[in-house]
């Protein structure tokens, strides 16, 4: 009887505190995406999973002068889902600098303008006016009212023109850079995501939170003034009819090469010799299975040029930049390097564009294929900033995260791969991770410091920041050294291809962790992803034993999964080092024993250096 009763109790206790992350909350909406069997609980697309395609063909003309871009596009939108479609929902996403739409930051007046003007809609070759009741414009999002639904397993044909005028002094995340330099994205009336969670995604873009985007293939046509170059996410279709054949040789040859190659200096812009004709010009592009596209001109940047195999093909690598830019004359050799690392190690799956331009502009912005980067304060800053941006091609664009409810899905990850990168090619002291651990400990347990599993779109400000790419980041860099780095690698590698072109959510992302892993992370994953909480090892107890040696009790204050790394100093300058997994901590367990030598103790030290601690006041012991 007594052991029945002890086994009843054992049984009580291991139910009590096992977690399963089957078990972790799940809003309504994606609990439902399960139900229907879109999702599966092993983390890859159910039986009923659809994702729609939308093809774009577009014809665009950019005045440099005047800074407006007109354009119309003709927009095959395939449904793939099982639901009749009434309405048709587009982002407009350059209304963020229309008067009076919703903005997260200030950005003063000088660029304020009457945002996108719609000046033609036909749908399925039907005329719908742009200002009947059918067709609403509110908060960057632009809803029709369709003539007749779109049915399952059918194609549709939109067809819109429309004009804008660039930002010509306050650019956020594209715009004018150093008079005649230009980055455009975010630059067309793109059709908004039609998912198995939310059916239409119809969160209006008002700054701070990014986006999510549906795949594609692209023709465009980009119509500028004589002296500009293009450069963009798809590839050249024209170059032949162009380029001049000097410099069209150099083009082909970097495609080749590892080495890096100038295509444009300073003395070329000088000689005026780059096209082959005066005038203006129209530079044709076609990029496949693309969740955006982007493009930048410039008359006076510099070019350089390289070359890396990925996968079974080689990838174009280029840097276009100001000639006194401190440090983008090496941003091609960097880029380079980067698509290598990535491509082999950490995430190890192929570059997924035919190309990669880096674009001196400003701040550093991702699309695919294209980076919008201004300069770094030093090498460093350099190397992160252009390994950051170009990862983003993976996460979110070869995989199709909504940035708009889980931001740190890609700015987590993407904040912490670089430190790989960083550490390997940096010429400085750089200890891995260092500064986005003194960030966490900083700002861990503030007013910005949120649940990751609040959507991304209900926050702004230092909150969204600290949410989406430091707490995030610091989880993804426990579950590294936890897991071990070809662990790490091989389960973003899985997560990769198995939801390259299709919409992952945070749940697919557990599970896929959870199957390489061989063993269920909820323990990890519910406190660093969905309480509130925090970080915070300190010394609880210690006291003697008989063997000179002492019994020193750490205490996990929250619950917050860490490492333990301990340092033990003694009078004679020896120094003791012990370090234990953070699954000590599993199963709620709040404090832990260590057992070190007492003879000559001096001072034991828990290191906040490189293991996240919001209070580190509390860290050291001395004896």
């Amino acid at each position: 009887m007594k052991n029945l009763i002890y086994l009843i109790i054992i049984s009580i206790s291991v139910n009590t505190f096992a977690q399963k992350t089957s078990d972790l909350f799940m809003t309504k909406e994606i609990r439902q995406s399960y139900d229907k069997e879109t999702r599966s609980y092993e983390g890859i697309p159910g039986e009923n999973y659809f994702i729609n395609k939308i093809d774009y063909s577009i014809k665009a003309n950019f005045n440099p002068a005047t800074r407006v871009l007109s354009g119309k596009e003709k927009i095959t939108y395939t449904n793939n889902s099982p639901d009749s479609l009434s309405f048709i929902y587009l982002n407009l996403y350059q209304d963020i600098y229309k008067k009076g739409n919703q903005r997260d930051f200030y950005l003063g007046t000088a660029d304020i303008t009457n945002g996108v003007r719609i000046t033609k809609i036909i749908y399925n070759s039907i005329d719908i006016k742009t200002d009947s009741k059918e067709v609403i414009n509110k908060n960057s999002i632009l809803s029709i009212k369709l003539p007749e639904k779109i049915a399952p397993n059918s194609n549709s044909i939109i067809e819109i023109n429309w004009n804008f005028i660039l930002p010509g002094t306050v650019p956020v995340r594209m715009g004018t850079y150093n008079k005649d330099n230009f980055f455009i994205g975010l630059w067309f009336p793109k059709i908004a995501v039609y998912d198995d969670i939310l059916g239409w995604n119809t969160k209006g873009h008002s700054g701070s939170q990014e986006f999510y985007n549906d795949f594609g293939n692209y023709d465009v046509e980009i119509t500028v003034p004589d002296k500009y170059n293009v450069w963009a996410t798809g590839v050249l279709q024209n170059g032949k009819d162009l380029y001049s054949n000097k410099y069209l040789n150099r083009i082909n040859k970097s495609k080749e090469t590892e080495d890096v190659l100038h295509i444009i200096s300073k003395t070329d812009r000088e000689k005026g010799d780059i096209l082959k004709t005066k005038g203006s010009h129209v530079w044709k592009f076609k990029s496949e299975n693309t969740p955006d596209f982007a493009f930048a001109i410039s008359k006076t940047y510099i070019w350089d040029a390289t070359s890396i195999k990925s996968g079974n093909r080689r990838i174009s690598v280029n840097a276009v930049y100001k000639e006194n830019s401190k440090d983008f004359h090496e941003v091609a050799n960097i880029s380079r390097n980067v698509i290598k690392f990535l491509s082999e190690e950490v995430p190890n799956l192929p570059y997924p564009y035919p190309q990669i331009t880096a674009f001196n502009g400003g701040g550093g912005m991702e699309y695919p294929g294209m980076v919008n980067d201004g300069d770094a304060s030093n090498i460093n800053g350099t190397l992160y900033l252009t390994s950051h941006e170009i990862a983003h091609s993976f996460f979110p664009f070869a995989t199709g995260l909504n940035e708009q409810k889980y931001a740190w899905m890609d700015e987590g990850l993407i904040t912490f791969i670089p430190s790989f990168f960083i550490e390997r090619y940096s010429e400085d002291d750089y200890v891995f991770f260092k500064n986005n651990i003194d960030w966490y400990n900083k700002n861990a347990g503030t007013f910005v410091d949120v649940p990751l599993m609040i959507s991304s779109d209900n926050i702004n400000g230092s909150a969204y920041r600290f949410q989406s790419y430091n707490h995030s980041s610091v989880a993804f860099y426990l579950l590294y050294k936890y897991l071990g780095k070809e662990k790490f690698a091989k389960a973003l590698k899985q997560f990769g291809e198995v939801w390259k072109g299709k919409h992952p959510l945070p749940y697919d992302f557990f599970y896929t962790f959870n199957k390489v892993a061989e063993e269920d992370l909820a323990w990890f994953w519910k406190p660093w992803f969905f309480e509130m909480g925090y970080a915070d090892l300190s010394f609880k107890k210690t006291f003697k034993t008989e063997v000179n040696r002492t019994i020193i009790i750490i205490e996990n204050k929250t619950g917050y999964p860490v490492p333990i790394d301990l340092t033990a100093e003694y009078d004679s300058g020896k120094k003791i080092s012990i370090y234990k997994s953070m699954d000590i901590w599993k199963n709620n367990k709040k404090t832990y024993k260590l057992n070190v030598p007492l003879d000559g103790l001096k001072k034991l030290i828990l290191n906040t250096e490189t293991i996240p601690d919001a209070y580190e006041n509390d860290n050291i012991l001395e004896f």
